[in-house]
């Protein structure tokens, strides 16, 4: 609306200063929720590792590898001096939305000296396991960490660390929330779990 001397009214600045930032704000919101409605959720679990520390816990170290599509176990004997730490897997079951913990039958000590165990995971008998970064629908699994709230969360010890596991797929993402345990390290992908 013009004034009579010509000139676009004070209201046009007004309109144009609220709802500029109302269609941004609504922008990002579709780009969020379109994904949701436009990309089919995963078709693959995820399999996830984690250590924790403890005082008394087993005597030996544990490193998991995925050898031809079977998820081993090699199990030494650990070294004298050496804190303990206990491997835990993670089963993000696409179904559900959630995370449980696989069952693992691990011995809790070796002799010292003792030849390395490689020992397969039978509670994920047949089923595979594909360790590439991407699965097969497209889905890759991402990690971010976040470790401060900001100069006034440092200043009140507010600091916390926090690594986020997803998997995501052409704007959908689906967050891993993994139970945390005191003195746990960050999850560590292991591959993508296929039924046979």
């Amino acid at each position: 609306m013009t004034s009579p001397d010509g000139r676009l009214g004070g209201n046009a600045f007004l309109v144009g200063a609220v709802s500029l930032p109302l269609v941004v704000v609504g922008f990002f919101l579709l780009s969020t929720v379109i994904p949701r409605w436009t990309v089919p959720p995963p078709r693959y679990d995820v399999l996830l590792h984690t250590r924790s520390w403890e005082q008394s816990g087993p005597r030996v170290t544990v490193d998991f590898t995925v050898e031809e599509g079977r998820l081993m176990a090699t199990v030494r004997p650990l070294a004298a001096n050496t804190i303990s730490s206990r491997s835990t897997l993670w089963l993000f079951d696409r179904a559900t939305m959630s995370v449980r913990e696989v069952p693992v039958e691990l011995p809790e000590q070796l002799a010292e000296g003792e030849a390395a165990r490689a020992l397969r995971i039978e509670a994920l008998a047949g089923r595979r396991v594909l360790a590439q970064a991407e699965a097969p629908d497209g889905y890759e699994v991402r990690t971010r960490s976040t470790s401060s709230p900001g100069l006034i969360g440092d200043v009140f010890g507010m600091r916390r660390d926090d690594r986020t596991v997803t998997v995501a797929h052409r704007g959908r993402v689906v967050r891993i929330e993994v139970p945390s345990r005191q003195r746990q390290a960050d999850p560590e992908f292991l591959g993508w779990v296929i039924d046979e």
